[in-house]
């Protein structure tokens, strides 16, 4: 590899040979890792998570159904297959390598060898039709594909339409924690020059503050999917806006249950700091409570952050109606627990029904907390969580809920984004192109709100004022300089990415165009709708998102997608298609009678069709 070259020249010993005689200890070596790292931080060098997992070597990183797995076993398993990919790609070719492989230990490991090889990552979704993939995996021209056993026959197929080369991958590839244990075999990952210790056989981090990443397809684009092209310095600027956000520690434990594509940035937070996940392959409510309760779980293993999409909020739910609620003992256990010992319940990417917020709230004491964020920016607004917080999790030890925060959970209302996150900065934009407020969270802490600009008045005026516009958002390496131009992945093809579209993404003065839009009052923003899912009904403005938030919070109604019908009389006609389980007991007449309950008569859609998911 590139890095073995370099190391002959520069005459770099491999420190298992200097055990003995210079550093006794595993832990002498961490420090002088750590030292290592921090100077290339001040060099504004980029450090990847795998790099940072040596810091961590005998710690837990995952659990998930097969077992648990330490830093330093996903490491060597992450190293011993980017060997494999170096010799299909070429080291540091930048060459896209796609993988398919579920919520597991080895969707980390798979990352983290695509980039130890210095290629770039590209997980595919795998519950998409083979069309899909096809696609996906031929547009970003991939030489490899790799996939887990349960995806084997998936991948076979469609490396056979690529012509591209194959590996199937099993936990069995990841060694034993027994056989890694050992100084001696942490020493021979590592090399030593002039005192400065450095990781074995990897490239430098001066690879990884240009190169690109991970490219990831989003999954709200069907007939076209958009890939974003994330780089190295793009996802450190991410991870270092959610450790400062949610002050993570290596105690904390977190349970993600949503789509690794869309938590690639928490994930690498938790790992940067030496805390643990917890990642579960298919949604499961008894597994999911379980290990929310942290139930045969070590203390240490025990959830402290979770993050999960609205529809698991309402699963669990279900799920709690049927196992606890009916036990007063577990109800109230429950609520003690997840106040004592979890430190944020989250959720992204989707609206969040009121009844799934209040309910879940009567049951667990918390919030659920809303972030924004895009698979372009990461999580950008939200909610930073205190000290407080912090220390009272870190320790272990029980938190009173004190009047203040009490009043504080109650005084919460289900739709709020918060403020910008550190590094952040957001502002809303009027339909004439002027800036109508911007909000700047530079150093973490509190957040710089400005004055909201009054255009008809011609002045300023009060935070009280609601405010509403398209969401910009902009922050230090935070959007990809290469989502409008793929000149650093030549593997790219010319024409998938329409670069047109991307160009008009990005404004002259730095600011991505998220094409939401928002409302601002108070200090907080408001998610109303897309802009394309702005309709107009007999004069009215019909924000799309207000009818598909009541229409899920129905127990039956999985997802719904909004349709605005052009009509000559009324402007817009609103249909709706609702995505409903093979078990729901729903018909579109109980439908109709849900809407007209819970929506005003012009916001009604007069057109309905469902779909049952599989």
């Amino acid at each position: 590899m590139l890095l073995l070259r370099r190391c002959h020249k520069l005459k770099l010993r491999p420190l298992v040979r200097l055990c003995s005689a210079e550093l006794i200890h595993k832990d002498g070596f961490i420090e002088k890792l750590r030292h290592s790292f921090d100077e290339d931080e001040r060099s504004n060098l980029v450090v990847p998570t795998f790099k940072r997992a040596m810091l961590y070597p005998d710690e837990i990183a995952v659990k998930d159904m097969t077992g648990e797995y330490t830093y330093f076993q996903l490491y060597l398993a992450a190293k011993r297959l980017a060997i494999q990919i170096s010799n299909i790609c070429g080291s540091a070719s930048l060459s896209n390598v796609t993988y398919l492989c579920s919520n597991n230990a080895l969707w980390i490991a798979i990352q983290w060898s695509c980039w130890i090889s210095g290629q770039v990552a590209v997980p595919l979704e795998s519950g998409q039709a083979m069309e899909q993939l096809q696609r996906q995996a031929s547009s970003c021209k991939t030489k490899l594909l790799i996939a887990t056993p349960e995806f084997e026959s998936l991948a076979q197929e469609l490396s056979q339409y690529l012509k591209s080369a194959t590996i199937i991958l099993d936990h069995a590839f990841v060694p034993t924690a027994e056989s890694v244990s050992s100084t001696t075999m942490y020493a021979k990952q590592l090399v030593g020059i002039q005192g400065v210790i450095l990781t074995e056989s990897t490239l430098p981090s001066d690879f990884y503050a240009k190169a690109p990443a991970m490219l990831i397809y989003t999954p709200n684009a069907v007939n076209n999917p958009k890939p974003v092209l994330l780089t190295h310095r793009n996802i450190d600027a991410q991870v270092r806006c959610l450790i400062a956000s949610w002050r993570l520690g290596p105690t904390d434990c977190m349970l993600p249950i949503l789509s690794m594509n869309r938590m690639h940035a928490a994930l690498g937070a938790v790992l940067n700091v030496g805390g643990n996940v917890v990642l579960q392959q298919k949604f499961d409510g008894h597994n999911a409570w379980s290990a929310l309760l942290g139930i045969n779980s070590p203390s240490k293993q025990r959830v402290t952050l979770f993050l999960a999409m609205p529809i698991v909020y309402k699963r669990l739910i279900a799920e709690y109606e049927k196992m606890f609620a009916k036990d007063s003992r577990m109800v109230e256990y429950i609520v003690n627990h997840c106040r004592q010992k979890i430190r944020l319940m989250a959720t992204a990417y989707a609206l969040l029904p009121d009844s799934v917020f209040y309910r879940w709230r009567e049951i667990t004491g918390q919030n659920i907390y809303e972030y924004y964020g895009m698979m372009e920016t990461g999580l950008v607004l939200g909610h930073p969580l205190d000290e407080s917080q912090r220390d009272g999790a870190s320790n272990g030890a029980t938190v009173p809920v004190s009047a203040a925060n009490s009043n504080a959970l109650n005084d919460y209302r289900p739709g709020t984004l918060g403020a910008p996150l550190k590094g952040v900065t957001a502002r809303l934009i009027s339909n004439t192109g002027n800036e109508l407020i911007t909000c700047k969270n530079e150093l973490g802490g509190t957040v710089d709100h400005g004055l909201i600009q009054v255009e008809d008045i011609g002045g300023d005026t009060s935070l009280t004022q609601t405010v509403i516009g398209e969401l910009q958002i902009a922050g230090s390496h935070l959007v990809s300089p290469t989502l409008a131009s793929n000149s650093n992945n030549p593997e790219m093809e010319t024409g998938t990415t329409n670069n047109k579209e991307q160009q008009q993404q990005s404004t002259q003065d730095g600011f991505f165009k998220t094409g939401d839009i928002c409302a601002y009052r108070n200090g907080n923003f408001y998610f109303l709708s897309k802009s394309s899912d702005v309709f107009t009904v007999g004069g009215y403005k019909v924000y799309g998102s207000e009818i598909k938030k009541v229409l899920i919070s129905h127990p039956n109604i999985n997802d719904v997608a909004v349709l605005g019908i052009p009509n000559k009389l009324w402007g817009h006609r609103l249909g709706v298609i609702c995505i409903v389980s093979p078990d729901a007991d729903i018909d579109l007449d109980a439908i109709k009678t849900y809407c007209y309950r819970h929506l005003p008569a012009h916001k009604c859609p007069t057109v309905f069709k469902t779909l049952v998911s599989k």
